[in-house]
Formats: structure tokens, sequence, C-alpha cells
């Protein structure tokens, strides 16, 4: 939510800027470009972490590495400072839904249903599924086909899947079961 605050600012508040060129002076771009990497990065190791089937951890920890490399192949196909990275969106997107519904399948497997949703990450994982199934399509035709982007009033389904991936976000941390401590503090 920080990411999202401080692109607001740096978006609207022209004191406040990360690029300094004139044309580009409101341009939030590198604050998500960075927080994609970083939030992609993350959520791969939760989930390579969490997986006991071996060929997910595989496929997790290799589309890791070839989402780096996409990451590195895409600073000369785009402007990091100006556009989104496309191509690492689509593809770490597509290895986050991949985590996600590995996790949320050995979790139905190994849990019942009522204490599936005092899990918080369930409900991550589930913000997570609603927003990445919107996000690289969003950002490609944002990129790549302004017009049908506009045309098609995506931006509002855009900040819709936000709101609905940070809803399930705070669902999960109010519902969450509360960890006892150890020590009797």
């Amino acid at each position: 939510m920080l990411t999202e605050l401080f692109g607001m600012i740096i978006r609207d508040i022209d004191d406040i800027q990360i690029i300094y060129k004139e044309e580009y002076y409101n341009y939030n771009t590198p604050i998500f470009n960075i927080f994609d990497i970083i939030f992609y990065l993350y959520f791969l190791y939760i989930y390579y972490k969490l997986s006991t089937n071996t060929l997910h951890k595989e496929i997790i920890k290799y589309g890791g590495m070839a989402f780096l490399l996409t990451c590195i192949i895409n600073l000369w196909i785009q402007d990091f400072y100006t556009e989104p990275q496309v191509l690492a969106i689509i593809i770490g997107s597509l290895l986050l839904i991949f985590g996600a519904l590995t996790y949320l399948r050995e979790l139905n497997s190994k849990i019942p249903r009522t204490q599936r949703y005092t899990t918080l990450l369930f409900w991550v994982s589930t913000g997570l599924l609603i927003f990445y199934s919107c996000y690289p399509i969003t950002m490609y035709l944002l990129s790549f086909k302004y017009d049908i982007y506009i045309q098609l009033g995506l931006t509002n389904l855009h900040y819709a899947s936000i709101a609905a991936m940070y809803t399930c976000f705070i669902i999960g941390f109010i519902s969450m079961k509360r960890v006892t401590p150890r020590y009797g503090w």
C-alpha cells in the first residue's frame, strides 16, 4: 500500500518527482517497476518454500530464474523509467498465479474449510489471484493498445482489482488465527 501511496504522491504533487525531465516529471513508473521485481521474487520464494510438491518447486525455481532473465531482457525492449516492464509483468504474473493456485490446492487438501479462512496466506493468495489475473492484460493494453485500454475503460478494472487485492489482504489480517506466545508472555 505504501508503494501505491508513494506512486500517487509522485503522480499528483508537482513538487515531488523522481524523473527530472520536464515531459516525465509526474511519472511514477520506476517505483512500480522496482516494486514488481521485489514483489514477484518475494512471493515466488514464499510459494517455493511452502510447496511440498517437487515438480511445483522446480517450476517456481526455474520460473523465478526465467523471470529475472526476462527483467534483464525487458530493459532493452522498454524504457525502465517511463514504461511498465510488460514482458516481466506477464511472466511474473503467470508464475504468481501458478504459485497461488498450487498453494491453495495444497491448503485445500490439508486443512478443513473452516480453518482455511483464518489462514493469512489463503487471503493473500486469493487477493494475488484476483489482481494478477487482470494486471498483465491491463498493462499490455495500456502499453501497446492504449486506444483499446481507454475504450474498454480498463482503468476502472485496474483500480477495482487493486482494491479487491488489498481487501483480501485486510480480511486475512483481521481473520487470521492469533498465535499464542510460546513463553507465556
